[in-house]
């Protein structure tokens, strides 16, 4: 008689093939294509940007998603991804299956439904729509390893150019006419404000210190000292508190590759940082709305969660609709619960999840935990191994960057920013690797049992 028992091999599921020979140009193609994209985004449609008052108050004003060559360059890098798609000849390096993050996008469109512009909703919507296509299509055809060289290199062309500018254009610095004189004199390189230069130099650090970790050039030494005096350079304290504490958590993640129960321990610590916020401010109320009493805390960031939280008041359940909260003409229903004079000129909330909480209400930030939070953190959990480390680490690093950069700004979903593109990239790197991570495979055996008698 014989007995089946399931029984674990370390064999390999199927590996996708490599492409053909006539099919690398394709895939050096679309790698290039997404660079230009990336480069695009990064440098924007008017680098060193002046930044008088009354150019600030006209762009506030104009600001309503309805940029014709933006959207004219956006649907075209999709459409020669999607030709690139349809003349390959080789099977896609990844299939999109991250559903949570389809249906946050469904509920958004539904949300700009009821917001007080429908139809500026809509663009913005329709805005990020376009960018995740991008991105994901781009990781279809070129794999998350080559979409991560590309964000590399992207990240390097635009420190060094951020560099060459500073001696060659007093654009490069925040001119003596900014209405905020605490950014006089900051480092902007061809970034319009010295927060987004900080943050995307401060990635741009992360990057090369993991990419000298795992190719051992020293040349990514000297990209990396340099993004991090940039960083300096921009005064931007977030940005560079960020960069060393989360460097020293990608360290551990890196050291802790082959041991799932460690990296959860890490991944557990990570939250805790983040919860840490709200338990501080439920033990400390008092002291803390003493401290940010003053509106000016935070370089005012304070009275804008003001804005948000007393709209959600009145309004706890739907939200304003996507992207439908600030700048949306006269009838932005920010107008109405404005306490500062210098509200008139803000584009967000200044903190990721707040703005998806004010816009699309408590089903959109679920939808954000889930999508961006939850199943990322359990990609990073159970998909690192010694093999994919040199894509999972520098992925790690970004998530959690973005993620405690959205307590202070806003990233997630913010039209084509530089620092949400980077993150698209590095969900759709992690995720591709997740997907494509070695699994362990059950065999039936049978087993020789005496007969009984």
């Amino acid at each position: 008689m014989t007995t089946a028992v399931w029984q674990r091999s370390a064999s390999l599921l199927p590996q996708t093939r490599e492409p053909e020979k006539e099919s690398a140009r394709l895939v050096l193609v679309a790698q290039a294509f997404y660079f230009i994209f990336l480069m695009m985004v990064f440098i924007g449609q008017q680098p060193f940007a002046s930044r008088t008052q009354e150019e600030l108050v006209a762009m506030a004003q104009d600001n309503n998603g309805s940029d014709l060559f933006k959207q004219a360059l956006f649907i075209g890098f999709a459409l020669l991804l999607t030709g690139v798609q349809l003349v390959r000849r080789y099977p896609p390096r990844y299939r999109f299956t991250l559903w949570p993050l389809a249906i946050m996008l469904g509920w958004f469109f539904i949300t700009c439904s009821w917001g007080v512009d429908p139809f500026v909703s809509f663009k913005r919507a329709m805005q990020q729509l376009i960018v995740i296509y991008i991105t994901f299509s781009a990781l279809s055809l070129i794999g998350p390893e080559r979409l991560m060289q590309a964000l590399r290199y992207a990240l390097i062309v635009s420190l060094v150019i951020c560099w060459v500018s500073l001696p060659l254009t007093p654009a490069a610095v925040h001119p003596p006419s900014e209405s905020d004189q605490a950014l006089v004199g900051a480092w902007r390189g061809f970034f319009f404000h010295k927060n987004i230069a900080g943050a995307v130099m401060a990635l741009c650090f992360m990057v090369c210190v993991n990419a000298w970790v795992d190719t051992k050039k020293w040349v990514y030494v000297l990209f990396a000292a340099m993004a991090f005096v940039f960083v300096v350079g921009t005064k931007s304290k977030t940005s560079l508190a960020l960069s060393f504490g989360i460097l020293g958590v990608c360290a551990v993640y890196r050291l802790l590759s082959d041991s799932t129960q460690r990296r959860a321990i890490l991944l557990l610590l990570v939250g805790i940082g983040m919860v840490g916020f709200l338990w501080l401010y439920v033990v400390y109320q008092p002291t803390i709305e003493r401290l940010f009493a003053d509106p000016t805390s935070f370089t005012g960031r304070v009275s804008i969660w003001e804005v948000d939280l007393a709209y959600l008041k009145d309004h706890p359940f739907l939200g304003a609709g996507f992207g439908g909260f600030w700048q949306v003409g006269a009838r932005s229903p920010a107008f109405d619960y404005l306490n500062q004079e210098f509200q008139l000129l803000t584009a967000h909330s200044h903190n990721g999840y707040l703005e998806i909480l004010v816009t699309t209400g408590p089903i959109g930030l679920i939808l954000l935990l889930i999508s961006f939070v939850a199943l990322p953190a359990w990609w990073f959990l159970t998909g690192a191994n010694a093999e994919n480390r040199r894509l999972m680490v520098p992925a790690f690093a970004l998530w959690v960057f973005v993620l405690y950069q959205n307590l202070l700004e806003t990233s997630f979903f913010d039209k084509d920013r530089q620092v949400w593109v980077i993150f698209l990239a590095a969900m759709a790197t992690a995720h591709a690797t997740y997907k494509a991570r070695p699994q362990v495979a059950w065999h039936r055996r049978f087993l020789q049992q005496p007969e009984t008698a």
